[in-house]
């Protein structure tokens, strides 16, 4: 006899029900701070123009997402705890005509190490591998994408030191780190970003095959490899352009017109997928009258795109 299946206690199933009430998907706006320290300029360009499906958070997810918030304010209050003045919770950070953007955790005022210096503070928790790299290492080698992040916010905000704080899931042990501005990383680093916003095509591939393990959780690979189709929206839209307006704005030459994120979202029915996002597929024809671009797919069917369906 087959075993019973282990039964999920009621509670709990209307427990998870209830953190996923919302439904909640998550977008960024523009290219989060975080995203930064991404190796592939391809991964981020086609992150930030949504090719790919929503993150969806689930249960688990939002479980993960608070406590992180919960050992971030643990952590700036064993700040307090020892005088140190501390503000800016969530201050945001802009750059790149508004569309790189990031929260800091705070602002410190009277670390002991240097009482009258103003720091951005960082704040992060990882499991016991992780931690012990950082803690042997330092943070810039440790994790880089950790050091970028607050690099950039350094140099949005014109402070010169960051105190990075980190804490172990495992078994609590902390490492805090002084970490100072690095003038020519982070310009480099913001210039990239805003190289990679304003390609009109996606850049090529870090990876040069599909199972490269620097791609094994990449979000964008199925659409990177031209698995599943892009998302059709503005974003994907030959017709749109990202604008430098510092308000992380977008253009569409179609219509004449600037978009909100609402009709971004939605995108309208004269839109055409920007013809390198379609991966795999050949060109074959284009109407200017009809508004369409005709495709042979990697399957050998004829695909219209903007055709009426």
């Amino acid at each position: 006899m087959a075993p019973l299946p282990k039964v999920t206690p009621s509670t709990l199933r209307a427990v998870q029900a209830g953190l996923e009430a919302n439904g909640d998907e998550w977008e960024s706006v523009g290219v989060p701070a975080g995203d930064i320290g991404v190796e592939c300029d391809r991964a981020i360009w086609l992150a930030f123009r949504r090719a790919s499906v929503p993150e969806v958070i689930t249960w688990k997810k939002r479980r993960i997402f608070e406590r992180g918030n919960i050992e971030e304010e643990r952590l700036l209050d064993l700040l307090r705890m020892v005088g140190v003045t501390v503000w800016g919770e969530q201050d945001r950070v802009r750059a790149c005509g508004g569309h790189l953007r990031g929260k800091i955790d705070g602002r410190a005022l009277g670390l002991l190490e240097a009482p009258t210096k103003e720091h951005v503070v960082e704040c992060k928790s990882a499991k016991q591998e992780i931690f012990r790299k950082v803690a042997k290492e330092g943070v810039r080698k440790g994790k880089p994408e950790h050091f970028a992040t607050f690099q950039f916010y350094m140099h949005g905000l014109g402070i010169d030191r960051v105190y990075y704080m980190m804490s172990n899931k495992n078994d609590e042990d902390l490492h805090f780190e002084r970490v100072p501005y690095d003038f020519e990383f982070a310009a480099r680093q913001v210039a990239r970003i805003e190289r990679i916003i304003n390609m009109p095509e996606p850049p090529s591939r870090l990876c040069s095959k599909r199972d490269d393990f620097r791609g094994m959780f990449c979000r964008q690979a199925a659409v990177c490899w031209g698995e599943t189709m892009p998302r059709a929206h503005c974003r994907s839209c030959l017709h749109s352009t990202p604008l430098m307006d510092n308000n992380a704005g977008w253009d569409c030459a179609r219509h004449s017109k600037p978009l909100s994120l609402t009709e971004q979202d939605q995108g309208c029915p004269a839109h055409l997928f920007i013809p390198s996002m379609l991966v795999g597929y050949e060109q074959l024809d284009c109407s200017e009258e009809e508004e369409t671009i005709t495709y042979r797919s990697p399957t050998g069917d004829i695909y219209v795109d903007g055709a009426t369906q």
